[in-house]
Parts: structure tokens; C-alpha cells; sequence
């Protein structure tokens, strides 16, 4: 197939011999279709033969696919914390530093739309018991740092006082909803909004802004 196209043919003789373990490379091939078709078109065959193995091999990793779901969501999460941490270690005053940090996150769901599309199959899901696993421990790296950048936006009053733990559902919120709102194109997972990837960005990063900044002073 073409770089980035998604096949169901059987893998090519030597394919098998990749050198990563058997769970990463089902991982890979199953984070690779999400994008393309959305959780709805992972099918565990599939998986399977663009692996090397047979089908009920898959079970000896995983328990099925919403297994593979969530597995793939803790990497996105892993990465969309690494994402955050890199803009926000690059400094600068607290307006610069809140606008980066939501710009760099939402220009990596629109350039990864598989993981847009796994965040929207998580907000739908009911965030109790064991799904609450699922937002740790990139999360609370993620929430650390946001909740320190808060803090000290309110302490130079820079920043409104937000109610505890809701600025990072409004930002994920409106990151998805701006990035993955007119679907995805079916031929190559892409967002489907005619709107540029730079306006969308701006959109997010004024959103993040407006939300968290404190009235001005008449």
C-alpha cells in the first residue's frame, strides 16, 4: 500500500520479523486504522494479519478491542503530556506560556487525528471506576502542571479563579470539538473542516486565553 495507507492484505513474507515486541506492533497497526477509520473499523483481524499472527494470538495480549482502545489512548495521553511539557519549558510570560501550551496540544490532534478520534470515544464513555484509569498517570502529569501554571497566573493576577479541575475539560473540550467538530475525511482520517490547520490552532489558543484570564480592572 501507499505510505500511510491502511491494508487488510496478509503481511509480506519478512514483515513478521519486526523487532519490536508483538504487543507494540499491534499497537502500531491498530493506532495507524483508528486514524484512518475510527474505533467503529478496528477489527482484530485485521490487526492480526497486518501483524503476522493469527487472530486468537491477539488474546494473548489483549482482551479485545477495547483493550487495544485503551492501550493506544495511554500513548496518546503519554504523548500529548510530553507535547505540553516540551512548549511549556520554553518560557516566557504566563499569557505566552498558556497560548503555546494549548496551540502545541491542538496542532498534534490535528496532525494525529486517531487521537482525536480516541479522545471523543473517551469523553462519551461514563469517567467511573476502571475508566478513570485510563486519564493516569499522563493526566496527572498533565494536571500537575497546568494546575502549577494556574496558580501562578492567579497569584500575579494574570489569571481568574477557575473552579478546581475544570480548566483542562474546557480546553480538551474545545481542542476537540474545533479539531474533529466536521468529522473526518474517509479517505485518509484528515479533519474534514475546510477551515486551515493555522486557524483552527489560533481558534483553540484564544479559546484556552479567554477562559482563563482575568476580567480587567475598570
Amino acid at each position: 500500500p501507499e505510505a500511510g495507507e491502511v491494508s487488510d492484505a496478509p503481511p509480506e513474507a519478512g514483515e513478521v520479523s519486526d523487532p519490536r515486541s508483538t504487543r507494540d506492533r499491534i499497537l502500531d497497526v491498530a493506532e495507524e486504522i483508528i486514524s484512518r477509520r475510527g474505533m467503529e473499523g478496528l477489527r482484530l483481524k485485521d490487526v492480526a494479519a497486518r501483524v503476522g499472527i493469527q487472530p486468537p494470538s491477539v488474546f494473548a495480549h489483549f482482551e479485545g478491542r477495547e483493550a487495544i482502545g485503551d492501550a493506544v489512548a495511554h500513548r496518546v495521553l503519554e504523548q500529548i503530556a510530553c507535547v505540553l511539557e516540551s512548549a511549556l519549558a520554553a518560557g516566557g510570560g504566563l499569557e505566552a506560556m498558556l497560548r503555546r501550551g494549548a496551540r502545541a496540544v491542538a496542532a498534534h490532534l490535528y496532525d494525529h487525528p486517531g487521537h482525536t478520534r480516541l479522545i471523543l470515544r473517551d469523553l462519551a464513555r461514563t469517567r467511573t471506576g476502571p475508566e478513570l484509569a485510563l486519564w493516569s498517570p499522563a493526566m496527572d502529569r498533565i494536571g500537575e502542571r497546568i494546575d502549577a501554571l494556574l496558580a501562578e497566573g492567579r497569584r500575579a493576577g494574570t489569571f481568574r479563579e477557575l473552579p478546581e479541575g475544570a480548566f483542562l475539560p474546557a480546553v480538551e473540550g474545545a481542542i476537540v470539538a474545533t479539531v474533529g467538530w466536521a468529522g473526518f475525511r474517509e479517505e485518509d482520517g484528515r479533519p474534514a473542516t475546510r477551515v486551515s490547520r493555522e486557524e483552527l490552532l489560533a481558534r483553540v489558543e484564544d479559546l484556552a486565553w479567554a477562559y482563563v484570564r482575568a476580567p480587567e480592572k475598570g
